[in-house]
């Protein structure tokens, strides 16, 4: 069968249309490694940041010492949501490859982003704003609730893999579990 001139011409354009494709999406593995290795270390430090505020806060329960209480809030709940933004919102491919998640699409992962810079938002400036104690305290049972939501999240998706791709559910179940719990149990211990 033979193929005409034009056809060629097409057929060379479209082969390296793929090539020139192919290349880029190697490009972009290579973008969303670099991104899994930074969101991780991210998330390492969202993890340093919460602990510090969690001694704070538990300084505070047992004291009903205020200042303690804000910089908890601060911590605890300002520092990793802020970093937890930029996880999801400019790091999402790399932030959806260290959870094992296939994100094509990054809407919901926004969606997360976008919900963790108003808790973000509304920790900071209840500590800048000095908005009390009773308005913190409810800031970080909003934080609580979402971490027990992820944690949910979690369990749901873990149970819905194969056995051969779920991860270590210590990670992704019961450190959001512990934490919401150590955040609702300060919060409350605060309540004036």
């Amino acid at each position: 069968m033979l193929i005409r001139p034009g056809c060629q011409c097409a057929l060379a354009r479209w082969i390296g249309h793929y090539r020139q494709v192919s290349n880029q999406q190697k490009a972009s593995d290579a973008d969303v490694e670099s991104q899994r290795k930074l969101s991780t270390i991210l998330m390492n430090l969202s993890y340093a940041v919460g602990a510090v505020g969690i001694y704070f806060g538990f300084g505070a329960a047992f004291s009903a010492d205020s200042k303690n209480f804000g910089l908890f809030v601060l911590l605890a709940v300002g520092g990793p949501t802020a970093v937890g933004f930029v996880r999801h919102v400019i790091l999402w491919r790399g932030d959806a490859a260290r959870l094992g998640f296939a994100a094509p699409d990054p809407s919901w992962m926004w969606e997360v982003g976008f919900a963790n810079l108003a808790i973000a938002c509304a920790a900071i400036l209840s500590f800048v704003l000095d908005w009390g104690t009773n308005a913190q305290a409810a800031i970080v049972i909003v934080m609580g609730i979402y971490m027990l939501g992820a944690a949910f999240v979690h369990i749901m998706s873990w149970r819905s893999k194969p056995a051969a791709e779920r991860k270590n559910p210590v990670v992704h179940v019961a450190v959001p579990l512990v934490y919401a719990a150590m955040l609702l149990y300060i919060s409350f211990c605060n309540f004036t």
